[in-house]
C-alpha cells in the first residue's frame, strides 16, 4: 500500500508549510493534492492513510481532496494530441507507439486551506 507512505509525504509538507504562517493558525480546514493518472493510487486507500495520519495534528477533522490529471499525450509520428488509454498508449489517430506523455506523472501538495 504505497498510498500510505505517499499520504505521509504529503502531509508532512502540508504541516511544515503551516508552521511558516505567522501568527500560528488555529486548524487546517482542507488539502489539495493534484495526481496524474499514471500513478495508480487507489483513493481510497489515500484517503483512509490520510485520516489515520492527521489525528492529534491541527489538520484533525481536515478534507482531503484531489485534483486528477489524465494521461495524455502528443504522438511523435503525426502530432495528434489528447488523452491517451492507459496502459497501451498508442495514438488514437495513427496508432503509433511513439508518444510523448505530456500529463499524468504529477503528484504533488497544490494547497492548504487554514482557519485564522
Amino acid at each position: 500500500m504505497h498510498e500510505f507512505s505517499i499520504c505521509q509525504s504529503l502531509v508532512d509538507m502540508a504541516l511544515n508549510e503551516i508552521k511558516k504562517i505567522e501568527p500560528a493558525p488555529v486548524r487546517v480546514i482542507k488539502v489539495i493534492v493534484v495526481i496524474g493518472g499514471l500513478r495508480q493510487i487507489i483513493l481510497e486507500q489515500l484517503q483512509f492513510a490520510y485520516d489515520v495520519l492527521i489525528k492529534d495534528t491541527i489538520a484533525e477533522g481536515s478534507v482531503l481532496e484531489v485534483e486528477y490529471i489524465p494521461v495524455c499525450g502528443k504522438c511523435k509520428e503525426c502530432g495528434w494530441e489528447g488523452f491517451l488509454e492507459v496502459p497501451v498508449m498508442l495514438c488514437v489517430e495513427c496508432g503509433e507507439a511513439s508518444v510523448d506523455i505530456t500529463s499524468g506523472k504529477e503528484l504533488y501538495l497544490k494547497q492548504v486551506e487554514i482557519d485564522e
